[in-house]
């Protein structure tokens, strides 16, 4: 798709405020054209031509009216654009979040042309930068269409007064049309990279901050800073060119201002001296030159402009990895007056409840390393404590994102007491399943918040959540309670203090299936030992809690129903841990270690 259609599709999506924005802006624009008819008429009767005979205050009162009148189109104007730019910057955001989350949670980032995998400060930087230069590039057409509205009325007016003269004040915008034209490819490479040299940078510092103790521990912090240099000397000097580029552009445009009115002093003098043009006609002239400048400035950034956001759209479609060109712009509803909508809540019924869950020849392997897991087979019954085990690297993790949907399975299926779940990503929710990662994240708010992310406190058993995490004491020794804020990334509690609270974020909705990926690597033993016998405390036999946990433990390996020991991301052995202590090597080997 062309920018073009892109700024349609957007001015669609709000069309009442960009209609507002360009007949208030042409308004505003249009204005001074009433003006210099009454300036021509008041300055032809002191010079005994045929005019208006005005007084002086008459005159003053007409300024005063066209500066409020041209002040208030502007302001409305500007608030209309204000809305239009926002709304239209949201739904592009919007799009572009809607997309990551509906990709495999596992990998859910866009790749650049050549291949490699975007981190997320360079997503960042196209989520805060794109949209905006989008709707931005925008406004050059409100202005085109209202300059170019009051200059076509004063180009009528001017004709008829002195053809020559009105040439003489086009002749700038060819030459600046001409050469924004050929300006306009070049712009459009430099601000490619302009836009790339800040992505990495962006990405850059994040990678810095969430590898911190990494290049601590690798002495790596001079080497570390050379190259953020060398980054950032990159994106100076291309920021540079892009900018100075623009600027170029933008003072020749600037000059057409100075030259017009160079030209029409010149062409006017000469056609007064011959008796063909009075001094209203120069007034007039004078009152004209501004409006038939300002769509010569503007008509040499419309195409810079055009050319620059042609890079934003390649970086905003990439972001919607794989749907049409354009998908970035389609209409979603946004909410931008605080009137939100409720967030979803599912409470649990019958048709949700576990009996058993089987999995059969399940693999996903890896493309870049060929590791994986291969023709995993699994049953779960309800109120089981299934242990996936294994050394680093045997496929305990991938085992679980493959299939709880994080990442495509490649073959094999998965039966949900018998029925056969075609998308595991959106079946494998609250409240048939939850989930913690190895490394859970918490967003920088309040705990209560990342506990609850976003379900009704009121509905939920948000205290008891908390004690069979075994999180009460420190919510207690905490100065705000469950308002402590967290930090970005939780950074303010301990390594057991986050998992606790993951822990909890999975116990208040109250699943049908618990999956824990190594939640327990950050708890002292006495902790661990807790919270495996407060979560079976509560109820036995068949309402035993159903948990598939990975874990090298021995607390998590003691209470096991059965223990599924991987190795080369194949099963090696299954049983429980007795059994598996007896005849299996691997198995041995791992409890001594653990």
């Amino acid at each position: 798709m062309k920018p073009y259609q892109y700024f349609w599709q957007l001015i669609k999506f709000r069309p009442r405020y960009y209609v507002t924005d360009v007949i208030t802006f042409t308004l505003h624009a249009a204005a001074g054209t009433a003006l210099g008819l009454i300036l021509r008429a008041y300055f032809n009767y002191l010079t005994g031509e045929p005019g208006l005979a005005l007084t002086v205050g008459q005159v003053a009162a007409a300024q005063f009216g066209y500066a409020f009148v041209a002040a208030a189109a502007l302001a409305a104007a500007a608030l209309a654009f204000i809305n239009f730019e926002f709304h239209g910057m949201a739904l592009l955001i919007r799009n572009m979040m809607a997309r990551v989350w509906e990709m495999p949670a596992a990998d859910p980032l866009p790749r650049h042309p050549d291949g490699h995998r975007l981190s997320s400060g360079e997503v960042m930087s196209t989520l805060r930068d794109d949209p905006e230069l989008m709707l931005q590039a925008i406004v050059v057409i409100d202005d085109v269409i209202g300059f170019g509205v009051s200059a076509i009325i004063a180009l009528g007016v001017m004709l008829s007064i002195n053809p020559w003269v009105t040439v003489g004040t086009f002749l700038p915008l060819a030459l600046v049309i001409a050469l924004a034209r050929r300006l306009g490819e070049r712009a459009r490479r430099y601000r490619q990279a302009s836009r790339e040299a800040t992505s990495r940078v962006t990405g850059m510092i994040a990678d810095i901050f969430n590898a911190t103790q990494a290049i601590k521990v690798a002495d790596a912090e001079e080497r570390i800073i050379a190259h953020f240099r060398q980054l950032n000397d990159a994106r100076r000097q291309a920021m540079v060119k892009d900018q100075v580029l623009e600027r170029t552009v933008e003072a020749l445009s600037n000059g057409t201002v100075d030259v017009g009115m160079g030209l029409v002093l010149l062409l006017a003098a000469q056609a007064m001296a011959a008796g063909s043009f009075t001094v209203g006609d120069f007034a007039l002239f004078a009152a004209y030159i501004w409006p038939m400048t300002q769509v010569m400035r503007v008509a040499g950034t419309v195409i810079t402009r055009y050319k620059q956001v042609g890079v934003s759209t390649v970086r905003l479609d990439a972001m919607m990895q794989g749907l049409p060109a354009g998908a970035v712009a389609a209409h979603h509803p946004i909410y931008m007056d605080g009137n939100l909508p409720e967030l979803p809540y599912t409470p649990k019924t019958p048709q949700h409840r576990l009996q058993t869950m089987t999995v059969r020849d399940l693999s996903y392997i890896y493309p870049d390393s060929g590791n994986g897991i291969r023709h995993i087979h699994l049953d779960v019954p309800r109120g089981s404590f299934t242990v996936i085990t294994g050394r680093i690297g045997s496929g305990k993790t991938t085992l679980l994102k493959a299939l709880l949907g994080l990442l495509p399975a490649q073959s094999g299926e998965i039966r949900w007491n018998g029925e056969r779940v075609a998308d595991p990503a959106s079946f494998f929710t609250p409240p048939r399943c939850a989930y913690t990662g190895q490394t859970p994240r918490l967003f920088s708010d309040s705990l209560r918040h990342n506990i609850l992310l976003g379900l009704p406190e009121a509905r939920v058993d948000l205290d008891g959540a908390i004690y069979h995490a075994v999180m009460a004491p420190d919510v207690a020794d905490m100065e705000q309670g469950l308002d402590t804020l967290v930090g970005p990334r939780g950074v303010r509690l301990s390594g057991g203090q986050i998992q606790r609270a993951a822990a909890a974020r999975m116990f208040v909705r109250q699943p049908e299936l618990l999956v824990f990926d190594d939640l327990s690597s950050a708890l002292d033993v006495e902790t661990e030992r807790q919270l495996w016998e407060r979560l079976f405390a509560a109820a036995s036999g068949a309402e035993r809690p159903t948990c598939l946990v990975v874990s090298h433990r021995r607390a998590a390996l003691r209470q096991a129903d059965q223990i599924i020991l991987l190795q080369d991301g194949q099963v090696a052995a299954r049983g429980p841990l007795a059994t598996l202590l007896a005849q299996s090597p691997e198995m041995q080997q791992l409890w001594q270690e653990s």
